[in-house]
Protein backbone atom coordinates (compact mmCIF):
# COMPACT_ATOMS: atom_id res chain seq x y z
CA UNK A 1 0.00 0.00 0.00
CA UNK A 2 1.22 3.48 -0.86
CA UNK A 3 2.51 5.31 2.23
CA UNK A 4 0.35 8.40 1.63
CA UNK A 5 -2.77 6.24 1.29
CA UNK A 6 -1.91 4.42 4.50
CA UNK A 7 -1.52 7.73 6.35
CA UNK A 8 -4.79 9.04 4.95
CA UNK A 9 -6.67 5.95 6.07
CA UNK A 10 -5.10 6.14 9.51
CA UNK A 11 -6.14 9.78 9.90
CA UNK A 12 -9.42 10.69 8.12
CA UNK A 13 -8.76 14.40 8.72
CA UNK A 14 -5.88 14.36 6.24
CA UNK A 15 -6.72 15.88 2.87
CA UNK A 16 -4.48 13.46 0.97
CA UNK A 17 -7.38 11.07 0.38
CA UNK A 18 -9.44 13.69 -1.41
CA UNK A 19 -8.74 13.49 -5.12
CA UNK A 20 -8.44 16.51 -7.38
CA UNK A 21 -11.80 15.68 -8.95
CA UNK A 22 -13.42 15.65 -5.50
CA UNK A 23 -11.94 19.03 -4.67
CA UNK A 24 -13.20 20.40 -7.98
CA UNK A 25 -16.73 19.15 -7.31
CA UNK A 26 -16.71 20.61 -3.81
CA UNK A 27 -15.85 24.06 -5.15
CA UNK A 28 -19.48 24.11 -6.31
CA UNK A 29 -20.18 25.15 -2.73
CA UNK A 30 -18.76 28.57 -3.61
CA UNK A 31 -21.17 29.01 -6.53
CA UNK A 32 -23.54 31.16 -4.49
CA UNK A 33 -20.94 33.93 -4.48
CA UNK A 34 -20.97 34.03 -8.29
CA UNK A 35 -24.77 33.82 -8.41
CA UNK A 36 -25.23 36.70 -5.97
CA UNK A 37 -22.59 38.85 -7.65
CA UNK A 38 -24.23 38.43 -11.04
CA UNK A 39 -27.79 39.21 -9.94
CA UNK A 40 -26.61 42.26 -8.00
CA UNK A 41 -24.86 43.60 -11.11
CA UNK A 42 -27.83 42.80 -13.34
CA UNK A 43 -30.20 44.44 -10.86
CA UNK A 44 -28.11 47.60 -11.01
CA UNK A 45 -28.32 47.86 -14.80
CA UNK A 46 -31.86 46.56 -15.47
CA UNK A 47 -34.21 49.49 -16.19
CA UNK A 48 -36.95 49.88 -13.60
CA UNK A 49 -35.71 47.06 -11.38
CA UNK A 50 -35.78 47.61 -7.61
CA UNK A 51 -33.50 45.41 -5.53
CA UNK A 52 -35.60 46.12 -2.44
CA UNK A 53 -39.00 45.43 -3.98
CA UNK A 54 -38.42 42.97 -6.81
CA UNK A 55 -37.41 39.33 -6.57
CA UNK A 56 -34.31 37.83 -8.14
CA UNK A 57 -36.53 36.03 -10.64
CA UNK A 58 -38.08 39.33 -11.71
CA UNK A 59 -34.84 40.00 -13.59
CA UNK A 60 -35.91 37.30 -16.04
CA UNK A 61 -38.74 39.60 -17.13
CA UNK A 62 -36.47 42.58 -17.84
CA UNK A 63 -34.00 43.48 -20.56
CA UNK A 64 -31.37 41.29 -18.84
CA UNK A 65 -33.58 38.21 -19.00
CA UNK A 66 -31.10 36.04 -20.92
CA UNK A 67 -28.25 36.88 -18.54
CA UNK A 68 -30.30 36.05 -15.44
CA UNK A 69 -31.61 32.83 -16.93
CA UNK A 70 -28.00 31.85 -17.63
CA UNK A 71 -27.14 32.83 -14.06
CA UNK A 72 -29.80 30.47 -12.69
CA UNK A 73 -28.76 27.67 -15.05
CA UNK A 74 -25.03 27.87 -14.28
CA UNK A 75 -25.75 28.15 -10.54
CA UNK A 76 -27.89 25.02 -10.74
CA UNK A 77 -25.21 23.08 -12.61
CA UNK A 78 -22.56 24.05 -10.07
CA UNK A 79 -24.89 22.98 -7.25
CA UNK A 80 -25.24 19.60 -8.99
CA UNK A 81 -21.45 19.29 -8.91
CA UNK A 82 -21.52 20.16 -5.22
CA UNK A 83 -24.11 17.43 -4.60
CA UNK A 84 -21.85 14.85 -6.22
CA UNK A 85 -18.88 16.11 -4.20
CA UNK A 86 -20.91 15.84 -0.99
CA UNK A 87 -21.93 12.30 -1.84
CA UNK A 88 -18.29 11.29 -2.11
CA UNK A 89 -17.38 13.25 1.02
CA UNK A 90 -20.12 11.94 3.30
CA UNK A 91 -19.93 8.21 2.56
CA UNK A 92 -20.30 6.37 4.85
CA UNK A 93 -22.28 7.95 7.65
CA UNK A 94 -25.44 9.78 8.59
CA UNK A 95 -27.13 11.49 5.67
CA UNK A 96 -24.62 10.15 3.14
CA UNK A 97 -27.48 9.55 0.70
CA UNK A 98 -30.17 12.01 1.77
CA UNK A 99 -28.00 15.15 2.06
CA UNK A 100 -26.63 14.92 -1.51
CA UNK A 101 -30.09 13.91 -2.75
CA UNK A 102 -31.79 17.02 -1.40
CA UNK A 103 -28.85 19.13 -2.57
CA UNK A 104 -29.38 17.72 -6.05
CA UNK A 105 -33.15 18.30 -5.92
CA UNK A 106 -32.51 21.91 -4.88
CA UNK A 107 -30.12 22.29 -7.82
CA UNK A 108 -32.75 20.95 -10.21
CA UNK A 109 -35.19 23.51 -8.82
CA UNK A 110 -32.71 26.30 -9.57
CA UNK A 111 -32.23 25.00 -13.12
CA UNK A 112 -36.03 24.93 -13.45
CA UNK A 113 -36.05 28.64 -12.55
CA UNK A 114 -33.94 29.24 -15.66
CA UNK A 115 -36.26 27.22 -17.89
CA UNK A 116 -39.68 28.24 -16.55
CA UNK A 117 -39.81 32.01 -16.15
CA UNK A 118 -43.59 32.28 -15.80
CA UNK A 119 -46.00 31.12 -13.10
CA UNK A 120 -47.05 28.63 -11.93
CA UNK A 121 -44.05 26.46 -12.86
CA UNK A 122 -41.53 29.08 -11.77
CA UNK A 123 -43.10 29.20 -8.30
CA UNK A 124 -43.01 25.39 -8.13
CA UNK A 125 -39.30 25.43 -8.94
CA UNK A 126 -38.70 28.11 -6.30
CA UNK A 127 -40.48 26.01 -3.67
CA UNK A 128 -38.49 22.93 -4.64
CA UNK A 129 -35.18 24.80 -4.48
CA UNK A 130 -35.73 26.53 -1.14
CA UNK A 131 -37.50 23.68 0.68
CA UNK A 132 -34.92 21.12 -0.43
CA UNK A 133 -32.14 23.43 0.74
CA UNK A 134 -33.83 23.74 4.14
CA UNK A 135 -34.23 19.98 4.50
CA UNK A 136 -30.57 19.58 3.55
CA UNK A 137 -29.56 21.96 6.33
CA UNK A 138 -31.48 20.03 8.98
CA UNK A 139 -29.97 16.77 7.73
CA UNK A 140 -26.52 18.32 7.95
CA UNK A 141 -27.25 19.38 11.54
CA UNK A 142 -28.13 15.75 12.26
CA UNK A 143 -24.81 14.66 10.75
CA UNK A 144 -22.76 17.25 12.63
CA UNK A 145 -24.04 15.94 15.97
CA UNK A 146 -21.73 12.94 15.49
CA UNK A 147 -18.74 15.01 14.35
CA UNK A 148 -16.59 16.06 17.35
CA UNK A 149 -14.19 17.99 15.09
CA UNK A 150 -17.08 20.12 13.79
CA UNK A 151 -18.10 21.46 17.17
CA UNK A 152 -20.58 24.31 16.93
CA UNK A 153 -21.71 23.47 13.41
CA UNK A 154 -24.88 21.73 14.56
CA UNK A 155 -26.09 24.94 16.20
CA UNK A 156 -24.84 27.13 13.35
CA UNK A 157 -26.62 24.97 10.79
CA UNK A 158 -29.92 25.01 12.69
CA UNK A 159 -29.70 28.79 13.16
CA UNK A 160 -29.04 29.16 9.42
CA UNK A 161 -32.10 27.05 8.58
CA UNK A 162 -34.31 28.99 11.01
CA UNK A 163 -33.02 32.32 9.68
CA UNK A 164 -33.84 31.20 6.13
CA UNK A 165 -37.33 30.18 7.22
CA UNK A 166 -37.83 33.53 8.92
CA UNK A 167 -36.68 35.53 5.90
CA UNK A 168 -38.85 33.45 3.56
CA UNK A 169 -41.92 33.84 5.79
CA UNK A 170 -41.33 37.59 5.93
CA UNK A 171 -40.83 37.58 2.15
CA UNK A 172 -44.22 35.95 1.67
CA UNK A 173 -45.92 38.57 3.83
CA UNK A 174 -44.10 41.45 2.17
CA UNK A 175 -44.90 40.08 -1.26
CA UNK A 176 -48.60 39.87 -0.38
CA UNK A 177 -49.10 43.05 1.63
CA UNK A 178 -46.36 45.21 0.15
CA UNK A 179 -42.87 45.74 1.46
CA UNK A 180 -39.21 44.93 0.76
CA UNK A 181 -39.95 41.43 -0.58
CA UNK A 182 -36.94 41.42 -2.86
CA UNK A 183 -34.56 42.27 -0.03
CA UNK A 184 -35.97 39.53 2.21
CA UNK A 185 -35.64 36.91 -0.53
CA UNK A 186 -32.05 37.99 -1.14
CA UNK A 187 -31.27 37.79 2.58
CA UNK A 188 -32.54 34.19 2.63
CA UNK A 189 -30.29 33.39 -0.33
CA UNK A 190 -27.27 35.10 1.22
CA UNK A 191 -27.81 33.32 4.55
CA UNK A 192 -27.60 29.89 2.93
CA UNK A 193 -24.69 30.98 0.73
CA UNK A 194 -22.69 32.15 3.74
CA UNK A 195 -23.16 28.74 5.37
CA UNK A 196 -22.20 26.87 2.18
CA UNK A 197 -19.07 28.98 1.71
CA UNK A 198 -18.00 28.32 5.30
CA UNK A 199 -18.55 24.58 4.93
CA UNK A 200 -16.76 24.39 1.60
CA UNK A 201 -13.80 26.48 2.76
CA UNK A 202 -13.38 24.21 5.78
CA UNK A 203 -13.50 21.07 3.65
CA UNK A 204 -11.05 22.36 1.08
CA UNK A 205 -8.66 23.51 3.80
CA UNK A 206 -8.25 19.86 4.78
CA UNK A 207 -10.95 19.24 7.37
CA UNK A 208 -12.74 15.95 6.90
CA UNK A 209 -16.09 14.67 8.02
CA UNK A 210 -15.58 11.59 10.18
CA UNK A 211 -16.59 8.20 8.87
CA UNK A 212 -19.41 7.09 11.18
Amino acid sequence: MDKSNFQAQADPTLDSRRMTSDRFLLTGGFSGILFISVFVILGAVAPGYSGLRDTISALELTTVSVAQRANFFIFGLLLCCFAIGLRRELVPGRGAFLIPLFQLVSAVGVIGDAIFIYEPMHLVCDLIAFNSALIGLFLFAWRFRREPTWKGWTAYTIVTALAMMGFLAAFGLANHFGGPAGLLEKLATCTRTLWSVGLTARLLSGKRLGRH
